[in-house]
């Protein structure tokens, strides 16, 4: 009775801890690739951006911050524009932007703004 007693109750936690667990739609799974392992973020080192994306296509010296730290903008070009699914540089093309050594943001690139040295 207690066995079965206790089967009952790690049933109800686990399938419990199981109700927070939302299912993606169609068009979010589309745009949206389930791996975080080549995510970018805010302080993200260069060496971790190059070993997750590769080197730039281009590199744009952006100056000095308020401190003298020198900021970087690496574009990395789109490798198939127009289509639906965006992952890392997939479908649209990016800018990380550095200060020292590290990721401060990023952000897509437009189609007329992707620079075409």
């Amino acid at each position: 009775m207690i066995a079965k007693l206790g089967s009952v109750l790690i049933l109800i936690l686990v399938l419990s801890g199981c109700a927070d667990v939302k299912t993606p739609t169609a068009g979010y799974a589309l745009t949206h690739p389930l791996s975080t392992k080549t995510m970018v973020a805010s302080g993200t080192s260069k060496g971790e951006v190059l070993e997750k994306w590769g080197e730039p296509s281009d590199i744009i010296e952006a100056g000095y911050d308020d401190m003298g730290i020198e900021k970087e903008e690496w574009i990395y070009d789109a490798w198939f524009p127009n289509t639906p699914l965006d992952h890392r540089q997939f479908s649209r093309s990016k800018k990380i932007f550095f200060t020292g050594d590290y990721a401060t943001g990023y952000e897509d690139i437009e189609d007329g703004e992707a620079t075409d040295e």
